[in-house]
């Protein structure tokens, strides 16, 4: 706005307001001289950043700015009114101005002003005079005294009045009529009349008791006695306890204890917040007789006084497709009477009296209300604090908050305890808001539309979910419970919040996506009315004991709805039918349990599958080491995989190497886009997949992962956006756990932390290679390169958890590797105990059999061959190979490729140091110790059999010789593994090199050939027939030792049961049969 001519002004910005501080002391005011001559004043400056919005000045005083904090304004020009000004009115100062020239309505404007942070400038009456769309002094008039009676209601200096009112509102895309009555009697007693087409609620408050009826339930809950000292319903200071500085409507109620009609007149006329409707041409009624005006374009206000029948004034609104009418009287007629000495009970069942009455304690349903309506009103109307919330990182033990572009991350470590505590300190303010929006907001929406007590309905789900939560969890929550000050119970209540969410998400991979990557896309549609976007925070969670993993959750809640383990396993939940079936895991304790827990995707179908399950839902799981995933569909009764590709009937045709799950209409964009795009896709053309409408209006969080990288974008909804129209946040996960790594070092036992039986006993190593009994030059090179200096060292059993029990392991075996990798995590060697058992029975004392898997991360056929050998009657230990199970370090950032050959020859150490570890072990007999593997533990098995022979019993299987022509010619595994080695730099003719040092030929001849067995495939071109035949001929195994089978690499799992059979047999057999000459050859055979 320009100053008239001759006129000078200054802008004050913020940056000019942040820079003032007082130069005086308290209270010390002085004057001093600019360049100008022009007298300038200080006043203490008490509150710090005060922010000035631009003003400019006039020759008449209509309204000055001024703000929340005091502020020196100088003004160059003589006509000009320099003032400074405080929200507690400390000080004003000026030259022309002094507060004992202001008007008690004057000091009301400014302070009116201070606390809106409203621009009101100073013009000449002229000015105004040349703009009819403003008011005239009779305008402002009309309008203060049109407004007078509302604000003495809610001033409640009327003290007792009836406010009764009709809409119509858009609600669910249609227009809906809602009636409004409310009496108010005293500070301690009002009615309250709401009525809905599909709702109904009438709230009765007296000084002794609440009552909450819903006539469409033909239900009333009510309570008396004692209420909370904050969170009640006296309707003395009401607003101010409900209403606070998180919505923006705190200030306008600020003003309520101030104003009167005129000076509320005055200064939103003068800001132009509000003008008369423009009076037709060709009426006769001017601006002065309006009582129409206009707040915006689209927003029109009708008030009017009568003064008939108490009533004193009458208010229509219309703003595009909301009309309302309100009146206000100050009659007061009692509808629920009560005579007096009427006990509760008598005057509930006077008026209620066929409804369904029940008891809650008055406490609890005052502070629902109270609580809901507050948090309401931050959602409706967000403040700055909520919607740019103080981006403040900080630090505790065993927590962190951060800040990446905007969003908060927090990174939990250590035990459940220290996990939960460090959540609630890191996370209270956000916490309680979920809290308020899901037990308060939401809980006492819920109880309207259904006539349940919400928080009624969680206890009962709670009592039947509770037996399915790890005792873990609820540590972590009742730990988080007490460091946010609520009662345990009610959080562990809160974290089974029964979800209903509508959502849509993908796995895309091979030919769908640009570079072959899976990409994993995840739209949580749910819930953005209630607030929950408040709280919104991706927490990276380093758990003693279990798998790391990112959780893009909401403050206050431990479980999971999205999430991606530092294995590389990704999940995405769909919400479907069948609230209240609770008989099982809860849905969100079973997605943070397969992060915990699972390590390959076989794992997480197995462990839905396992799990007793709750309601109807839908999901996509993923494995980026694999390059696959699943679709799911799951209820009580059964459950459903649909893989990459296949025909479903609720989801259609399948899309080669695409899993695409959504609902209707949305279901179908979504497959149009990825169709159109095939091919296509990499990360940005993931992220368009769920803009709008794939993503609806109430989309919360959107996540695409990307799992074969460890990475993950997250987008979280604002109070005005929903997320898939926010921007994402890049976070890396292996790049986060390797900092929270810097501040926890994870301990050698990590997995393991949480054994409740632990036992030690001491081991010694047996190894005897006799190097220089060895004839081949070349075979006595290859055992310098193997060997160690034997030591003592210990062996511990550890119980399994209930998850490996589930699966069939009963104890955890962990020893010293005896090569060093300098990862404390990998060299701590772990094998899975499946202990032996006839007809169900656990044997005292049994051969044992160490299994070594194959290369698969989820080490399946391992597993089937040790749980079918412990049937068998034999001791079953599933070694597990370095980077492999609990040996894997989420930190580490060596790739695949790197470990490999290195892996592997740790591996062969370690499956020879098995047998020693093993024999120190209760229950088996020392003298029938075998060693069993399979494909790549095959190989392992090879070489550590050619080291000294100790083994009682040996079997290869799908394994054999030359590693190197397996790696440069076998498909599929093998193929996977050289494009491991190229993404690691790693050519082939280098691996070539490292493979001959663990080659097995070179040790063959020095196997016992009498006690070594080789099972290989015909039609294998994983590990082509060739090399299992070279091996054979370099152990010179004897006839019927080499079995081969009519079946590939992975077909040969048909012949399983009858191989796992024939080898229990085999390490069943008695040691002294067997001839002392065959023990170890130290020559190589003809074949070398």
């Amino acid at each position: 706005m320009a100053a008239a001519p001759g006129e000078q002004y200054r802008t004050f910005g913020p940056s000019d307001c942040r820079s003032t501080r007082s130069p005086i002391g308290p209270g010390a005011d002085r004057a001093r001289k600019n360049t100008d001559g022009n007298q300038l004043k200080w006043g203490l400056v008490e509150e710090p950043s005060p922010l000035f919005l631009p003003f400019s000045t006039g020759s008449e005083l209509r309204g000055v700015f001024v703000s929340r904090y005091i502020k020196l304004a100088v003004y160059p020009h003589p006509s000009s009114f320099p003032l400074l000004f405080s929200r507690r009115f400390h000080s004003m100062v000026a030259p022309n101005l002094s507060p004992r020239n202001l008007s008690p309505r004057w000091i009301q404007r400014l302070a009116i002003a201070s606390i809106l942070g409203m621009q009101i400038t100073c013009e000449p009456t002229s000015a105004l005079a040349q703009d009819p769309s403003n008011a005239t002094p009779a305008a402002a008039t009309k309008l203060g005294s049109q407004l007078d009676p509302w604000l003495k209601a809610l001033q409640l200096k009327t003290p007792q009045f009836t406010l009764s009112g009709v809409g119509s509102i858009p609600i669910d895309n249609k227009i809906q009529q809602v009636e409004l009555q409310l009496v108010r009697h005293s500070d301690s007693h009002f009615e309250l009349v709401l009525k809905h087409p599909e709702y109904a609620l009438t709230i009765v408050r007296t000084e002794d008791l609440t009552a909450v009826v819903l006539p469409k339930h033909r239900k009333v809950f009510w309570g008396q006695g004692s209420v909370d000292s904050e969170d009640h319903l006296d309707s003395k200071e009401l607003l101010k306890r409900t209403i606070k500085g998180t919505t923006q409507i705190a200030a306008p109620f600020e003003l309520i204890k101030f104003l009167d009609g005129s000076a509320a007149a005055d200064l939103l006329m003068a800001s132009n917040q509000i003008k008369p409707l423009a009076p037709k041409p060709t009426s006769q009624v001017s601006f002065e007789d309006s009582t129409s005006w206009l707040v915006t374009d689209d927003a029109r206000i009708t008030l009017s006084q009568t003064g008939a029948d108490g009533q004193l004034a009458i208010v229509q609104v219309a703003i595009n497709d909301v009309q309302a009418t309100l009146g206000l009287s100050n009659e007061h007629k009692e509808v629920f009477v009560r005579p007096e000495g009427q006990s509760p009970l008598d005057w509930i069942q006077s008026h209620w009296g066929d409804y369904d009455i029940e008891p809650i304690a008055r406490e609890e349903i005052e502070r629902t209300i109270a609580r809901g309506v507050r948090r309401a009103t931050e959602v409706l109307a967000p403040s700055s604090r909520l919607t740019e919330p103080n981006r403040k990182s900080r630090k505790i033990e065993h927590g962190e908050l951060r800040w990446i572009d905007g969003q908060r991350v927090a990174l939990l470590y250590g035990s459940p305890e220290q996990i939960g505590k460090a959540h609630g300190q890191l996370l209270k303010t956000e916490a309680m808001r979920c809290i308020d929006s899901v037990l308060y907001g939401f809980g006492f929406a819920q109880t309207i539309a259904n006539g349940r007590w919400f928080r009624k309905d969680l206890e009962r789900a709670y009592v039947q979910l509770k037996p399915h939560i790890p005792e873990r969890h609820l540590v972590e929550t009742r730990a988080m419970a007490k460091s946010l000050d609520l009662d345990e119970q009610l959080v562990e209540t809160l974290n089974v919040f029964p979800e209903l969410f509508h959502c849509s998400g993908f796995a895309l991979m091979g030919n769908a996506t640009v570079d072959g990557k899976l990409y994993h896309g995840r739209v949580l549609d749910y819930m953005t009315a209630i607030g929950l976007q408040d709280a919104a925070t991706t927490f990276i969670v380093a758990p003693e004991g279990q798998i790391p993993f990112a959780n893009i959750g909401y403050a206050g809640f431990i479980g999971s709805v999205s999430g991606m383990n530092a294995e590389k396993i990704s999940l995405g939940e769909m919400g479907g039918r069948g609230e209240g079936q609770w008989n099982g895991v809860p849905m969100a304790t079973l997605m943070r349990r397969a992060m915990e827990e699972c390590d390959s995707l076989d794992e997480v179908k197995q462990l839905w599958s396992q799990s007793p399950r709750t309601c109807e839902y839908y999901y996509v799981f993923a494995d980026g080491e694999e390059k696959s995933a699943v679709g799911v569909a799951a209820t009580p009764e059964k459950i459903e995989f649909v893989d990459p590709g296949k025909s479903h009937e609720l989801l259609g045709q399948g899309i080669p190497n695409a899993v695409v799950l959504s609902a209707g209409s949305r279901l179908q964009e979504l497959r149009n886009r990825v169709e159109q795009q095939y091919g296509k896709i990499d990360t940005a053309g993931a992220m368009q997949l769920m803009c709008r409408p794939v993503a609806m209006e109430s989309n919360l969080h959107n996540v695409l992962f990307v799992p074969e990288d460890g990475l993950l974008y997250v987008a979280n909804a604002s109070h005005s956006k929903p997320a898939a129209e926010m921007p994402y946040t890049k976070l890396d996960l292996g790049a986060l756990l390797q900092e929270i790594e810097k501040q926890y070092p994870p301990k050698a036992n990590a997995k393991s932390a949480a054994a409740v039986d632990l036992r030690l006993f001491e081991a010694k190593d047996s190894l005897a290679m006799e190097i220089s009994k060895e004839a081949s030059q070349d075979a006595k090179q290859c055992l310098n390169g193997l060997c160690w200096e034997p030591q003592t060292f210990q062996v511990r059993i550890d119980d399994a958890d209930e998850k490996q029990k589930r699966s069939g392991i009963d104890r955890i075996v962990r020893f010293p590797s005896p090569v060093s990798s300098g990862d404390p995590i990998n060299d701590s060697v772990a094998m899975e105990w499946y202990r032996a058992t006839k007809k169900g029975q656990e044997l005292d004392r049994a051969p044992a059999i160490v299994v070594v898997h194959e290369s698969g991360r989820g080490m399946t056929v391992g597993k089937m061959i040790a749980r079918g050998l412990s049937n068998q009657g034999v001791h079953a230990l599933l070694l597990q190979l370095p980077s492999y199970g609990l040996r894997r370090n989420p930190a580490s950032t060596r790739s695949e490729g790197e470990t490999l050959i290195a892996g592997l020859k740790q591996g062969i150490a370690d499956a020879r140091r098995a047998y020693d570890a093993v024999g120190a072990l209760p229950g088996i007999d020392p003298q029938r110790i075998s060693i069993q593997g399979t494909s790549l533990g095959g190989f392992v098995v090879a070489t550590t059999t050619g080291l000294d022979a100790v083994y009682h019993r040996s079997m290869i299987l799908l394994a054999g010789g030359d590693l190197y022509g397996v790696l440069a010619n076998g498909d599929r595994d093998a193929a996977k593994t050289r494009q491991e080695l190229a993404k690691s730099g790693i050519s082939m003719d280098q691996a070539k090199e490292a493979l001959y040092s663990i080659e097995p030929l070179r040790l063959a001849h020095r196997a016992a050939a009498d006690r070594t067995w080789l099972f290989s495939g015909t039609h294998d071109t994983v590990v082509p027939p060739l090399s299992s035949k070279k091996y054979a001929d370099a152990a010179k195994l004897p006839e019927g030792h080499h079995i081969e089978l009519p079946a590939d690499h992975y077909s040969g799992v048909v012949f399983l049961p009858s191989v796992i059979q024939q080898m229990a047999t085999l390490a069943a057999q008695d040691p002294s049969a067997i001839p002392a000459t065959s023990v170890l050859r130290t020559s190589p055979s003809k074949a070398d």
